[in-house]
């Protein structure tokens, strides 16, 4: 399986393929990002697109995941919630349907051992959009305490980003984050559709990770 880290610079796709392949690998598992099919043009994501023709391209029986946002990303948040009880974000009233990554794990182990998925491409989702203030909520619930929502402008929420994020990666990101397009709000189908069951709410990650936030 190939993760998204391969936004970052390195050998060429194709290379790394071949070398997969050189070396017995018959079936490979490519998490890529919903952004390639709803801003095929988008710079911050071209090395992901690079990953998606190189992985069409190479012989092997593939399968390639578009996520979309993980509900890890609230992992983000986890600081300022423990010290102070307060979540900031941007765009607090934007929902977007995040996925749990043990979903998307749980998608890629399916497709890479079981046959039927061969040169499919699956959108992995939540099973329900959700905005940051919304999903503030939900961690206040699962704490049993009060958290209160700050809303970031998208210039505060930039130079956050910058700390952990690559810069050319960034206005992409807040793009999606702030003015969705539909089908990037859209619910899809897919989780439940490999794994035979719903897709996990963002309450039931927030529970699984209560530790971070407590």
């Amino acid at each position: 399986m190939l993760a998204g880290e391969l936004l970052g610079h390195g050998e060429a796709a194709t290379d790394l393929l071949a070398a997969a392949k050189d070396a017995g690998v018959k079936r490979v598992v490519l998490l890529s990002s919903q952004i390639n099919a709803t801003r095929p043009d988008s710079a911050s994501h071209g090395r992901l697109r690079e990953f998606e023709e190189a992985v069409r391209g190479s012989g092997l029986d593939f399968t390639i995941l578009r996520a979309g946002g993980f509900a890890s990303n609230a992992f983000a948040w986890a600081e300022s919630v423990r010290a102070d009880r307060t979540v900031f974000a941007p765009f607090g009233d934007v929902a977007l349907p995040v996925v749990d990554p043990a979903d998307i794990a749980a998608v890629a182990a399916v497709v890479l051992r079981e046959d039927g998925h061969a040169g499919r491409t699956y959108e992995v989702t939540g099973p329900e959009a959700v905005s940051p203030r919304a999903q503030a909520g939900v961690i206040a619930e699962v704490i049993g305490e009060e958290v209160t929502f700050v809303e970031l402008t998208r210039e505060a929420a930039h130079a956050h980003m910058a700390q952990f994020m690559p810069e050319d990666v960034i206005p992409g990101t807040l793009d999606i984050l702030g003015a969705p397009l539909p089908a990037e709000q859209r619910v899809s189908p897919d989780v439940e559709k490999v794994l035979g069951r719903p897709a996990t709410p963002f309450s039931s990650w927030v529970s699984r990770s209560l530790p971070a936030f407590k």
